[in-house]
Formats: C-alpha cells, structure tokens, sequence
C-alpha cells in the first residue's frame, strides 16, 4: 500500500491536490501519480498552496499564495453572482412582483411624457445591480 499524489491540478476545486493514503499502487500509474511523495516542503500549508516539480512537492512563494487567494475569491464572486442572476431567471413570484413594478413605474412615467420601461432594461437593470455584490 502506498500513498499518491496525482499530477493534475484537482478538478474539484482549483488548485487542490488529489492526495490519497493507503492505496493499491496498480490502480494508480505513475505517469499520472506520485507515489508515496514527500510532503515534508508542504508540511502545514493547504494542498492549493503546492506544486509539482518532476516528482518534487514544493511550496509556492508568497506572490503565488496571493494570486491564487485572490482567482480563488474572484471565483467565488462571480459564481456567486451568477447563482443569484439565476434564481430571478427562474421564480415566478419575483417575475409577477417585477411586471406589476414595471406597470406601476409606467403608469407614473405616463404622466411626465417620459416612454414606458420594459421588463427587458429591468432584468438587466437587476443583473448589473447583481454585478455589485460583495
């Protein structure tokens, strides 16, 4: 039995190391795993702080640390913002709350000559909103 590191950058999670202990070496080749690698350089550091050099485990420098943190959040954001685009594309409550909205804005837009707002400059007026949360 052996412990491996495979090669690839993890595809669950950016940057993170499939590390396995305790395995069956055939069932994991060596062109694709490290087998039993020394993590002694990475000792402490989470796996997305790691890099593989040949079959070197070795920790990355602090400026790699900080691009990595920053992607890594930048990645959150963004799917963050797209979980929250994607929840008013689908509820139907907030689609009627949003028609009735547009009809009352129109309503009031009428009486100063201004054109009426469509649902359209709406949703995208609630997606450019969606694009500034923090």
């Amino acid at each position: 039995m052996a412990n491996v590191l495979n090669r690839t950058v993890g595809l669950t999670f950016p940057y993170a190391k499939d590390y396995r202990v305790s395995v069956n070496e055939p069932d994991f080749p060596q062109q694709d795993w490290i087998w039993n690698p020394d993590l002694s350089a990475v000792s402490g550091l989470p796996s997305i702080y790691w890099d593989i050099v040949g079959d070197n485990v070795v920790a990355v420098d602090q400026a790699s640390r900080d691009a990595r943190d920053a992607e890594l959040a930048a990645a959150a954001l963004t799917s963050k913002r797209e979980s929250l685009k994607a929840r008013y594309d689908v509820e139907d409550l907030l689609k009627a709350f949003a028609d009735v909205m547009i009809d009352e804005i129109n309503i009031l837009r009428q009486q100063h000559a201004l054109a009426d707002r469509t649902a359209a400059q709406l949703r995208t007026a609630l997606r450019n909103r969606l694009d500034q949360v923090t």
